[in-house]
């Protein structure tokens, strides 16, 4: 009985330290996955931005007489309205559920 306590504390820090490097181990890990996570994240936001700026531009350009807007007929400017309606009202409706 002796010797099985004797074995039990000499493995038992060495358990220890190896469940702590494991620990660290997945906890890097974890860390690298969301660090890629966030970066690919942050693309996919930046290229929405991008389309969504680039679309208002658009529509900004379609609804200005001075630009294109000579050349747009009025059911495409009502439905360019009607566009930048519901886009405002989906972003109202997440701004509310966040």
């Amino acid at each position: 009985m002796d010797h099985s306590l004797d074995a039990i504390k000499y493995f038992m820090p060495h358990a220890n330290k190896l469940a702590d490097d494991m620990n660290k181990i997945i906890e890097t890990h974890e860390r690298e996955i969301m660090r890629e996570h966030i970066v690919w994240l942050s693309t996919q936001l930046e290229s929405e931005r991008n389309h969504n700026k680039e679309k208002m531009e658009l529509m900004q350009r379609m609804l200005d007489p001075e630009d294109l807007g000579h050349a747009v007929s009025n059911e495409v400017r009502k439905l360019i309205y009607v566009i930048l309606i519901n886009d405002t009202h989906k972003e109202r409706s997440e701004w509310k559920s966040n």
